[in-house]
């Protein structure tokens, strides 16, 4: 065999090896989930209740942690980029931080964190209300409920390209204090839906487990806010 087709030939090997250890990182677990979780994400803005019930039975945690940080990302980075063109946000904590930098840690740290408190808070009225403990059919559900949130980055940037000249004023202005608004509402509904499904609860059922978690959770909520608050001064 003469050098230059030895040569080739290691060359072929080399890729062979190559494209076999890409298609084998496409099989993990890992990249899956990630895909996975741009499906139940649009799957829940699409066909909500069916997808909330879904999830419930098949517990996609690790999608649903993927699901929970580009949430977060989409939430933070549009939230503020929105306050920094004069649009109305609900979220303080976003709105006040000092930097870009404190921005990308907060969407990265804080969502999973949220995430996991909630879903334990809620498990946990939810027995106290009768219901049967399913901890990670509620994390997953919960996570899934959130999806709304994926769309707050791409309206924050189509708002602030058609706003004139700002969001402090005008049509666009006033669309965007209403997505703004209606956005939250919309997961906050789809988290009681999450509650219903996953502890086949009634629709007042699952309304009076939300309404109890967030009464314990603002205490908590207010701690955090001022924690974060002190670290950025």
């Amino acid at each position: 065999m003469t050098r230059g087709s030895l040569v080739w030939h290691k060359l072929g090997d080399a890729l062979s090896r190559t494209v076999a250890g890409v298609q084998s990182w496409r099989r993990t677990q890992f990249v899956r989930s990630f895909v996975e979780a741009w499906r139940w994400g649009i799957a829940a803005l699409l066909h909500p209740v069916p997808t909330l019930q879904q999830a419930a039975d098949e517990k996609p945690v690790l999608a649903a942690m993927w699901l929970t940080l580009l949430q977060g990302l989409s939430l933070a980075v549009g939230t503020r980029y929105a306050t920094e063109h004069g649009g109305f946000v609900l979220s303080l904590v976003v709105k006040n931080l000092p930097s870009w930098g404190w921005v990308i840690f907060y969407a990265v740290f804080v969502p999973p964190v949220i995430w996991f408190l909630k879903a334990a808070v809620l498990n946990l009225v939810a027995e106290l209300l009768g219901g049967p403990p399913r901890g990670l059919s509620l994390l997953a559900a919960t996570a899934v409920a959130c999806s709304p949130l994926l769309l707050v980055l791409p309206a924050a940037l189509m708002a602030v390209a058609f706003a004139d000249p700002d969001l402090n004023a005008g049509f666009i202005g006033h669309l965007w204090f209403v997505f703004a608004i209606g956005v939250h509402a919309w997961w906050v509904v789809l988290t009681i839906f999450a509650v219903r499904e996953t502890y086949r609860f009634t629709l007042a059922q699952a309304f009076l487990t939300v309404f109890l978690t967030v009464v314990l959770a603002l205490p908590l909520s207010c701690v955090i806010y001022l924690t974060l608050r002190a670290m950025t001064w």
